[in-house]
């Protein structure tokens, strides 16, 4: 590798340390940042290559442990986001060159042939089980107990609830808290996939820009999706989620991200449907301000993009488009 490629991933590492360390240092200004933690390292394995995304993956680890010298979170950074992203940008960096090369018009081979680029369906697919498994495995390194959080969310809403005679009892309190826990093995996975797959797009955006992204510009709108194998994989999420325990836990790590990734499918679809219609603009501002102010939107999207997954998700995908 040259020198400057190296500058560049450690550089890069060093910024997604920086973004991150909102969260270790328990600023709440600052955890926003947090969630832009995954683009420079996306931008370093996508514009320099996959060893660089590497080692900007561990610069950024390495950094958080110099600076809290602390394991847990250190292996928060690079289990949730930096090592996720350098994989994830390793495998939208893989291509081989086409089967059968299409002839020019003289009717010659081109002396460079087309590439067959990684499909963007199983990256999405990488990025979600990586986000699955990264809560898993954060859930157990941190001794995660629903339970044991109750008390601690229940106090918290207590001391922003309304007071005077229309403020709730104590009883209330811990059940909406309890509802509240219940739903963080969902939602916590949910947003980590939703971060990675941000982060490799607004990386690969930047990327772009500077030239220095030798994929070309995926439709993504038209091959969005899912192996239709990953259905399986989310009705057994379910399933577990109904046993209740541990169990339950894990399937609602696996429900919260695969749930994540159909949504975003199930979106990506309105924008496809959408495209040449008059009033285009207007029906995705209000799909996206619905999404925004009431939340439950969210649940057609995750239905059209299981549809969409049962109807088209045969393991393959378009080619991607110049």
């Amino acid at each position: 590798m040259k020198p400057t490629t190296i500058l560049i991933a450690v550089a890069s590492g060093l910024a997604s340390a920086l973004l991150f360390a909102g969260i270790v240092l328990q600023s709440a200004s600052a955890v926003s940042l947090a969630l832009a933690a995954p683009i420079p390292i996306a931008i370093a394995s996508l514009g320099w290559g996959s060893v660089a995304g590497f080692i900007a993956a561990a610069t950024a680890g390495a950094t958080i442990f110099a600076v809290t010298l602390s394991v847990p979170s250190a292996l928060t950074l690079l289990v949730s986001m930096a090592i996720p992203t350098a994989v994830a940008g390793h495998l939208a960096g893989l291509a081989r060159p086409a089967e059968a090369p299409m002839r020019a018009a003289n009717g010659n081979v081109p002396a460079t042939p087309p590439l067959d680029w990684y499909p963007l369906e199983r990256v999405l697919m990488a990025i979600t089980a990586m986000a699955t498994v990264a809560c898993l495995f954060l859930g157990w390194m941190l001794g995660y107990d629903a339970q044991a959080f109750v008390p601690a969310v229940a106090q918290a809403l207590g001391e922003g609830g309304v007071a005077g005679p229309d403020a709730p009892d104590q009883e209330q309190i811990r059940e909406l808290a309890s509802l509240v826990v219940s739903l963080v093995p969902f939602v916590q996975p949910a947003m980590l996939t939703i971060i990675l797959v941000i982060g490799l797009y607004l990386g690969a955006t930047v990327t772009r820009i500077s030239n220095r992204l030798p994929r070309p510009r995926d439709d993504i709108p038209a091959i969005a999706g899912l192996p239709r194998t990953t259905l399986l994989v989310f009705a057994a999420g379910l399933g577990a989620v109904l046993a209740g325990g541990t169990l339950g836990l894990i399937g609602a790590v696996i429900v919260g991200a695969f749930g994540a990734a159909y949504t975003l499918i199930g979106l990506a679809a309105l924008h496809r449907r959408s495209r040449g219609r008059p009033g285009r603009g207007l029906v995705l501002f209000t799909s996206y301000a619905a999404i925004l102010l009431l939340s439950f939107p969210l649940l057609v999207f995750l239905g059209l993009g299981l549809f969409q997954t049962w109807r088209h998700g045969d393991g393959t995908a378009s080619p991607a488009s110049q």
